[in-house]
């Protein structure tokens, strides 16, 4: 895996978390070369948590599997897409 692939998760975890709290629409990921910053719209959150659980499966984290399961739940009701049950 890349050396950096656990950082970049937990950021996206994070950044979706927090901005779930502050009402944001495309949460600060991180600060690249000084002058741009990336930013995650709230329309690739789900698809982004996805590739974050799919990461936590496989270096096998499962207490951080249920934080994303729970936020991918919130994400999706938040989103008025409540496709959970």
């Amino acid at each position: 895996m890349h050396d950096h692939a656990l950082d970049i998760n937990l950021r996206i975890l994070d950044a979706i978390e927090t901005a779930l709290l502050t009402y944001e629409s495309d949460p600060l990921i991180a600060y690249l070369n000084d002058d741009y910053e990336l930013r995650l719209d709230s329309t690739e959150w789900i698809n982004n948590l996805e590739h974050v659980l799919k990461y936590f499966e496989a270096i096998e984290d499962y207490d951080k599997c249920t934080m994303v399961v729970t936020l991918l739940n919130k994400v999706k009701t938040f989103l008025g897409k409540d496709l959970v049950n």
